[in-house]
């Protein structure tokens, strides 16, 4: 009887200038969304301040709690940019060629009595280039 057991799969990127092109653009995007979504929160966050003020003194607290909670999210996402720009700046330094970890995706490995469970559950590493899988490392 076999078990399928999930196991973690390291995808590295052997970095080349499309691949350091990509990676800028995604990391340009996400600073994108970032200021989307704070612009969001900031018009939202507004429109319930006018309207809680007009429903008089009782709101006061109200109000402060949602102008703090703005300050805080301006904060996050400010540093949040900060680290995506330093990202940035790493991405552009990278040299061609090195490995690159992307990240991990899940994987799945069937196990069965008289397996080294180890073995199957061992380190594996799936390498690309330019979206191309060019060797697998760590698979029996």
């Amino acid at each position: 009887m076999a078990v399928r057991l999930k196991r973690t799969v390291t995808i590295k990127v052997v970095v080349t200038e499309e691949f350091k092109k990509y990676l800028v653009s995604e990391l340009e995007r996400a600073i994108k969304n970032l200021d989307g979504q704070l612009g969001q929160m900031e018009d939202q966050g507004k429109k319930l301040i006018t309207t809680l003020k007009k429903q008089g003194e009782k709101t006061k607290k109200q109000v402060s709690a949602i102008s703090q909670q703005i300050n805080l999210d301006r904060q996050q996402e400010s540093l949040a940019k900060v680290d995506l720009e330093k990202k940035i700046n790493d991405a552009k330094l990278l040299p061609l060629n090195s490995e690159f970890i992307q990240g991990t995706v899940d994987g799945f490995v069937d196990v069965e009595k008289g397996d080294n469970l180890y073995k199957k559950l061992g380190a594996l590493e799936v390498i690309i280039k330019d979206g191309i899988i060019q060797e697998i490392r760590g698979d029996e």
